[in-house]
């Protein structure tokens, strides 16, 4: 679980934590460096280190998390423009029914929380503005020994963090309707003196504008 106040110093000093600027620097890869978005959504927002990376290029941005504690440091610091807790699907599902779109969401090591990233790919979907951008973070095993998180399936660690195979954050984007810019190997932290490995995925929704939301 996360935790409270020592929470951005542990990521960041103990953890030498970047997930934040890998996704930034993903998302300027595929948009260009001076892209702008009208709105943003940080799932799994935790204290707002995203959203602080993210702030100076988007013009309204929400955040989620599932702890109310957490939410309520983030609150604190005045980065985001709406706050929520709640479970990421479920809140993704209360999105679409409200007929609120994003152009860009993001999830910055939230998904080791998730077994089946299926799901969560449909929701974020259904909440994208036509060609709107996804991307997010993953630990990830090295399958049959190649090292690069192309295995297929998905493993819980010994921290109780569960690592995905690149077939699986694959199959899951394409489940969404999603399509894949970008699927690389990435490291976004160190434990116990070695990096975590990772996968940073960037796809991005359908340019469709009837896309089934409720009438």
């Amino acid at each position: 679980m996360r935790y409270g106040p020592r929470f951005d110093g542990a990521l960041v000093e103990g953890l030498a934590y970047r997930g934040p600027q890998r996704l930034l620097d993903a998302v300027e890869r595929a948009c260009g460096p001076t892209a702008r978005f009208g709105a943003m959504l940080d799932l799994g927002c935790g204290t707002g280190l995203a959203g602080a990376t993210f702030r100076p290029l988007v013009r309204h941005l929400t955040g989620v998390d599932l702890s109310p504690g957490i939410i309520a440091q983030a609150h604190a610091k005045g980065i985001y423009d709406r706050l929520e807790t709640g479970e990421l699907v479920e809140f993704l599902a209360a999105e679409r029914a409200a007929r609120r779109r994003y152009d860009l969401v993001i999830a910055a090591d939230v998904f080791v929380y998730l077994f089946d990233l299926a799901p969560v790919a449909r929701a974020v979907a259904d909440v994208l503005s036509p060609g709107g951008l996804f991307a997010c973070t993953v630990e990830t095993h090295d399958g049959e020994g190649s090292g690069d998180g192309s295995g297929d399936g998905v493993e819980l660690g010994d921290k109780l963090r569960y690592r995905h195979g690149a077939a699986h954050v694959r199959a899951a984007l394409v489940s969404g309707r999603l399509r894949l810019i970008e699927l690389t190997p990435v490291a976004t932290r160190i434990e116990s003196g070695a990096t975590v490995p990772g996968l940073l995925a960037v796809a991005t929704g359908s340019s469709d504008d009837s896309d089934g939301l409720p009438s």
